[in-house]
C-alpha cells in the first residue's frame, strides 16, 4: 500500500484544538461507515439481497462480534466516544459477510457445494481511508 498522499494529517492536526481533532476523527470514521454498507446498486460493493449484510456495519472500540439472524450494526455508540488515540474496528456483523467479500468454493456444513466469488468490499473500504480522511479535513478548512 501506497503511503499517505494529501493533506497530511499530523501537520495539519497540529493547528488543531483537541476538539477539532476529535471531529476530523468522528466526521472520518462516520464517513468510512457509510462507504463501507455502500450496495451495489449504489456505487459501492456490497451485494444486497435483503440489505441485511448493508445494515450489519458496526463501529466499535472492542471487535466486533458476528450475529446470527438480522444483523443491526450500531455505528452511533462508538462514533459518541471516540476520542484520537483509540483502536477503532470497523466490520461487518452479518454472519455471512466473510464468504460475501472473500469468496468461498467447497462444500458447507449443510452439505451444499458453492463456488462463489468474493465481492472484496472490506479491502475496497479500506484502501479509500486516507481520501476519507483527506476530504474531511478539507472540509473542516473550509475547502
Amino acid at each position: 500500500m501506497a503511503g499517505w498522499q494529501g493533506v497530511d494529517p499530523a501537520k495539519w492536526a497540529g493547528n488543531l484544538s483537541t476538539t477539532g481533532l476529535t471531529a476530523l476523527l468522528r466526521n472520518s470514521v462516520q464517513a468510512l461507515a457509510n462507504e463501507a454498507g455502500k450496495t451495489i446498486p449504489n456505487g459501492g460493493r456490497v451485494p444486497v439481497k435483503t440489505g441485511n449484510l448493508a445494515r450489519s456495519v458496526v463501529i466499535s472500540l472492542t471487535p466486533p462480534t458476528i450475529k446470527d439472524g438480522d444483523a443491526t450494526g450500531d455505528v452511533t455508540s462508538a462514533l459518541a466516544v471516540m476520542k484520537p488515540g483509540d483502536t477503532i474496528y470497523l466490520g461487518w456483523q452479518a454472519n455471512y459477510s466473510r464468504r460475501q467479500n472473500n469468496g468461498f468454493a467447497g462444500t458447507d456444513s449443510l452439505g451444499r457445494t458453492y463456488n462463489q466469488a468474493g465481492f472484496g468490499f472490506a479491502e475496497a473500504t479500506a484502501v479509500k481511508w486516507p481520501s476519507i480522511v483527506q476530504e474531511q479535513a478539507m472540509k473542516m478548512r473550509g475547502k
